[in-house]
């Protein structure tokens, strides 16, 4: 049976909302995949009721393969460890 690799969600933490913003431009222009979902959240570490930190939480989808055309993708993913059988 052969298995296509239609789209993963990396979640990503990164310091400031410029440094979510260039990695969703970096996304954008990859040729590994096509960037569907991009979304940060801002977060913060507190300590009695200060604010400490503040990151982002970013979440990327990344689109490689059409489930209904896989055949048709020029993007060739490779995945899982070697000899696995998923």
């Amino acid at each position: 049976m052969t298995k296509f690799l239609l789209n993963n969600t990396i979640t990503y933490r990164v310091a400031t909302v410029d440094e979510a913003l260039a990695l969703r431009d970096k996304l954008q222009n990859s040729t590994y995949g096509e960037l569907t979902k991009f979304s940060y959240t801002t977060k913060y570490i507190k300590s009695k009721g200060e604010i400490m930190e503040e990151y982002q939480i970013v979440k990327a989808t990344l689109e490689f393969n059409d489930a209904k055309e896989p055949e048709d993708s020029s993007i060739d993913v490779s995945y899982g460890e070697k000899g696995l059988d998923f």
